[in-house]
């Protein structure tokens, strides 16, 4: 299996997603991530995927154009934007909207980004688990 995770800038969920899936999903099946546009990986995302015991290193934003789409088995957008504006697939039914909030647009002192990094890396985990359990990864 092929799976790709795709949000807006590549710089937290998605990048959350592809950590999650690197530990979670079969040896055998391939996991990329990718942003509409790309920012660096945010210190947030690194320091909640710490939290969980999931080091990022290797991981690096990256553009969508850089990947072709109908290659992967899934795509699933963590953004409304991303879940917007994704090319057509020739197979439309292997897209997954997933949305998560973006800890990246909140406001707030550092407990409470800390905070909502945290909730989004714990939703990612459950829609990595989701995807892993319907495409049969055991």
């Amino acid at each position: 299996m092929k799976v790709l995770f795709m949000c807006t800038a590549n710089s937290c969920r998605s990048q959350m997603a592809e950590a999650w899936a690197c530990r979670l999903f079969p040896d055998d099946w391939s996991v990329a991530s990718a942003g509409l546009v790309t920012f660096p990986i945010t210190d947030y995302t690194r320091a909640a995927m710490a939290e969980a015991g999931l080091a990022m290193e290797g991981q690096r934003s990256k553009p969508l154009d850089g990947f072709e789409l109908d290659d992967f088995d899934l795509v699933v957008t963590l953004s409304r934007e991303s879940g917007q504006f994704l090319p057509r697939l020739a197979h439309p039914e292997r897209h997954w909207r997933r949305p998560v909030i973006d800890p990246m647009g909140l406001r707030g002192g550092d407990a409470e980004l800390r905070a909502a990094f945290a909730t989004a890396r714990d939703e990612i985990r459950d829609i990595v688990l989701e995807v892993r359990a319907s495409l049969g990864g055991s």
